[in-house]
């Protein structure tokens, strides 16, 4: 059994034939459906960080620093004494939006997350019950949602409290209009090592979790910390190098996929735009790309497409005809 993850690539992508030809409008509407649902959150994870403060305008005349440096304290002033004099108002405001997105974002994880598990499901047993494969998923679904719930606030209160220290060191530099002074370079310094020692591995636990835990959840109907024990078992002990190569070539895929789905996208008169529609008639890359990390599972040694199947995981009902 080869642990190469290039050995993957070509049975992910017979698999994702198998799965999807001779084509069936039901199946992919259905498929697409669940797909749609475990993408939802995935664009701003807890690992995403906002771009840095950009630099001021090059556009005033060569005598203009003071007014530069004028006109941004002034910006300042302004607002501090807006929000000293509204601070019951804002306060408010910001609480209300707050818990908005926080309720949104619980939903979305939570959702998506049981979708995720549904679609591993559709691939390794070639079924779609959109339903049933819901109410099966809702207790591994309930422990994936709250370890990303964990993963994603846990990473952005951190970001945020590297954000707050950026910014007190950087503030008498930008106050004084110098964006490149001492205190300025050590707010960018602060926010450089955030991404690095923050966001790096987040984004690392990030897609083990979505290549490989959440696969193990299904196959072994293991909750998130069983999952991640098995991972480290079974799939990373012993083969840090392959991981890397496995990753490579998922970057190497992406640019490839990346490119397939531009040239999809003209072809459709961009109609891959429109949520949903645009995952349904991307449905064969998406399904070829969770094959993949299945595939190099099965190549570790791990038994992903189990025959016959696990009794828990038996519905012969669900399956679509051919």
């Amino acid at each position: 059994m080869s642990r190469s993850p290039a050995d993957a690539i070509s049975k992910a992508v017979e698999r994702s034939q198998q799965l999807l030809f001779p084509f069936n409008a039901n199946k992919w509407f259905a498929l697409g459906f669940t797909v749609f649902l475990a993408q939802c959150g995935d664009g701003g994870g807890g690992g995403s960080f906002p771009s840095l403060p950009s630099g001021p305008s090059s556009s005033s005349s060569g005598g203009g620093g003071g007014a530069s440096s004028f006109d941004f304290q002034k910006v300042i002033d302004d607002a501090l004494a807006s929000l000293n004099r509204d601070l019951a108002l804002y306060a408010t405001v910001a609480a209300i939006g707050a818990a908005l997105v926080l309720g949104l974002a619980i939903l979305i994880v939570w959702f998506s997350s049981r979708a995720k598990l549904m679609f591993v499901e559709s691939v390794i047993w070639d079924r779609v019950d959109i339903g049933g494969q819901w109410v099966r998923a809702a207790e591994l679904g309930m422990s994936l949602s709250k370890f990303r719930l964990a993963l994603g606030f846990g990473g952005w209160l951190l970001f945020l409290c590297s954000l707050a220290g950026a910014v007190v060191a950087a503030l008498p530099d930008f106050k004084s209009g110098d964006f490149f002074g001492t205190r300025a370079l050590i707010g960018y310094g602060i926010l450089g090592a955030s991404a690095l020692f923050i966001g790096f591995p987040l984004a690392v636990v990030g897609a083990l979790l979505d290549d490989f835990v959440v696969p193990l959840m299904v196959v072994r109907n293991a909750r998130v910390r069983q999952a991640w024990a098995i991972c480290r078992a079974e799939v990373l002990a012993g083969n840090v190098g392959g991981i890397v190569l496995f990753y490579l070539l998922r970057i190497g895929l992406a640019f490839a996929i990346a490119i397939a789905a531009m040239v999809i996208s003209c072809v459709t008169c961009c109609l891959t735009a429109i949520p949903y529609v645009g995952t349904v008639l991307m449905l064969p890359i998406f399904v070829f790309s969770r094959a993949y990390p299945l595939y190099y599972l099965e190549g570790l040694g791990v038994s992903v497409f189990p025959v016959p199947e696990p009794a828990w995981a038996h519905y012969e009902e669900w399956r679509f005809p051919r």
